[in-house]
């Protein structure tokens, strides 16, 4: 399912080095390939998603539920979010918000299996991971700039802008066609699910300053 990461843009213009100068820092280089590869997982479980949906109501009214229950809890719970990036350590949020979703994508591809996935159950878990979202988005714009320095921050904004196209639109959906055709709707949900433990991983290895563990 998709994250967001649309806050990403931050002013400044290019220092001298090159393009990938920031993933010679271990800290973002953890924290860009995490969320390269949870982006990646975005892009399958957003093609899973619409498969499903039209294979449990086959009508669009039934993916139209589902991404209604997914928005308005992210919407509504932004502010929150943004909140809980100022107060709390970023990279717990982020680990939580990982965790949330990883648990409610894993959910929707074991009951997807089981054939036991109905449009009411899909919306309720879609509702939880877009408030899971809420939370993760503006930590992980918070984050970005304790890890890198500030003469990198324009090279790193552009390697963040890079990513989600590639992992979420091209990528992520190319590989959810053959992971259905494989093993259906299910198994694409739990690589997604995989996704999340590899983002939760890289979450775990940084190693922020104290001074700007908040």
């Amino acid at each position: 399912m998709q994250a967001s990461y649309e806050g990403l843009d931050r002013p400044g213009g290019f220092s001298r080095g090159g393009l990938l100068d920031p993933l010679k820092n271990r800290n973002f280089r953890l924290l860009w390939t995490g969320m390269t590869v949870s982006l990646f997982g975005d892009g399958i479980s957003l093609v899973a998603l619409a498969w499903a949906s039209y294979e449990i109501s086959d009508s669009p009214l039934g993916l139209s539920m589902v991404m209604l229950a997914m928005t308005i809890p992210h919407v509504a719970l932004l502010l929150f979010g943004g909140v809980a990036s100022d107060r709390l350590q970023k990279r717990y949020v982020m680990l939580a918000a990982d965790l949330v979703r990883g648990v409610v994508v894993a959910t929707i591809g074991f009951l997807a299996l089981a054939d036991a996935l109905t449009i009411p159950r899909l919306a309720v878990l879609a509702a939880v991971y877009g408030a899971g979202s809420a939370f993760f988005g503006p930590s992980f714009d918070a984050i970005v700039p304790d890890v890198v320095p500030a003469s990198q921050l324009p090279q790193a904004n552009s390697l963040d802008q890079l990513a989600k196209p590639l992992a979420l639109r091209f990528a992520g959906p190319a590989a959810a066609g053959g992971l259905i055709a494989i093993g259906g709707t299910g198994t694409a949900f739990l690589v997604d699910a995989g996704t999340f433990v590899v983002s939760a991983i890289a979450l775990l290895m940084l190693r922020t300053p104290r001074s700007q563990a908040r």
